[in-house]
């Protein structure tokens, strides 16, 4: 069993002895969309497994219980909304302390033990919804579930870039991004196939699959850095927003996803409301996101490595300019169509750059953090961003909307735009 000398080089100083895994080679003629994609890691695999089965777990119950609390239990939809406000706040602030509770303690354990008190919460909402508990209650479950799920992403990002070489991380990183698409594929296809399964019993298998996630993570060895560098609390904890280089890229980053997360919320009610589209063709909308995300994630490898990730966020940033600028100006499904295919392209592009290059600002005993923070202000911003755009579309007017948010990609490509190095005279 044998890794590159690169990778072997990069385990040995960077954390504790662990065993030399194998890595994956692609049969080339089988998949030719993955010519020159890298052979990457067994554990790296693994990972990107356990993301699949613990978002398809996520995505067959918790996409559907805003609808389920609406329809079958009349909750007011104010109150749904203010719930998930919540909940997408809490888990932004938990990023961050996720970051800080990895680097610390090891990131192995926290992955575990948060994946496992998530099981623990999907058998507790089940049985909330089957006996009828508050809405109080559910609210509150859903909080913790919202926290739990943020322990994840942050400590996991750390974990790709420890088991790879620097060259390989934007692979690295999307194919951990397809692990994710496809469980956001299958997790909703399941619930529809099942609808006749009260909504309650679906929360009892997820709390398993979630748990063969967790098992699987636990055959991935600890990835810390054996010896971390020894600092104040306050100051390791206020690094991040000391290093400007990171703090620029996070304002970047704000931007970007205030942009992103529009797809998933605002689209569907424009389409609808303001372009006249039914149901089915709004539906075509996600479907090609998400059919372009699994066949196009991994090719796009050679055009991010080529481009370089810093250039790859900028065109990813001017890519949703222009889509957005088309969302302004489109008449009908095919041009709306259009635009959500480059919306998606775009974020193919910039998504795993993205995740690459906050790895690659942080210090080698510090990327828990940095991806918590990053996952912080991500949070934040999917978070504002809803409001964001509904008022908008509220008081600008439906099209002008999309104009004035192509204008917030223009900030996002400022920002990412890689600064010249003064050359010493």
């Amino acid at each position: 069993m044998a890794i590159s000398a690169s990778t072997a080089d990069r385990l040995n100083n960077t954390g504790p002895s662990r065993p030399v895994t194998r890595k994956v080679t692609i049969p080339v003629a089988m998949v030719p969309l993955l010519r020159g994609f890298p052979d990457l890691d067994r554990q790296l695999w693994i990972l990107a497994i356990a993301r699949l089965v613990v978002t398809a777990g996520f995505s067959v119950v918790m996409p559907f219980l805003a609808m389920h609390l609406a329809v079958e239990r009349h909750v007011p939809v104010l109150h749904i909304g203010l719930l998930w406000t919540v909940v997408g706040a809490t888990s932004a602030s938990m990023q961050w302390v996720s970051g800080q509770v990895a680097d610390r303690l090891g990131r192995r354990p926290v992955l575990i033990v948060a994946m496992v008190l998530r099981s623990v919460n999907l058998a507790a909402l089940g049985w909330a919804l089957g006996h009828g508990v508050s809405f109080t209650v559910i609210g509150l479950l859903c909080i913790l579930n919202g926290a739990m799920r943020a322990f994840y992403d942050p400590v996991a990002f750390a974990v790709v870039a420890s088991l790879c070489t620097a060259e390989e991380r934007v692979a690295a990183f999307s194919l951990h991004r397809v692990g994710s698409s496809v469980g956001w594929a299958l997790g909703p296809l399941t619930a529809t196939l099942f609808s006749d399964v009260p909504f309650s019993t679906l929360f009892y298998v997820c709390a398993p699959l979630t748990l063969v996630a967790a098992a699987a993570v636990a055959t991935i060895p600890e990835t810390r850095p054996a010896q971390p560098k020894a600092r104040p609390v306050l100051a390791e904890r206020t690094a991040a927003l000391r290093d400007r280089s990171f703090v620029r890229f996070l304002w970047a980053t704000a931007a970007f996803y205030l942009l992103q997360t529009q797809m998933y919320h605002i689209m569907s009610i424009y389409a609808a409301k303001y372009l006249g589209l039914d149901r089915a063709q709004v539906g075509t909308l996600f479907i090609v996101n998400g059919i372009l995300v699994v066949l196009l994630q991994l090719p796009a490898v050679r055009a991010i490595k080529k481009l370089g990730t810093s250039w790859a966020l900028v065109v990813g940033s001017m890519g949703y300019v222009m889509a957005y600028t088309g969302c302004g100006l489109a008449v009908g499904y095919l041009s709306l169509l259009a635009c959500v295919a480059l919306m998606t392209l775009c974020e193919i592009v910039a998504v795993p750059a993205q995740q690459a290059k906050t790895t690659a600002l942080a210090p080698e005993d510090n990327v828990a953090s940095y991806a918590g923070m990053a996952g912080l202000v991500q949070g934040l911003a999917q978070t504002a961003g809803p409001l964001l755009g509904t008022c908008l579309i509220e008081f600008v007017s439906p099209r002008g909307a999309w104009f004035l948010l192509a204008a917030v990609g223009l900030v996002a490509a400022a920002g990412y735009r890689p600064r010249r190095v003064p050359v010493a005279h």
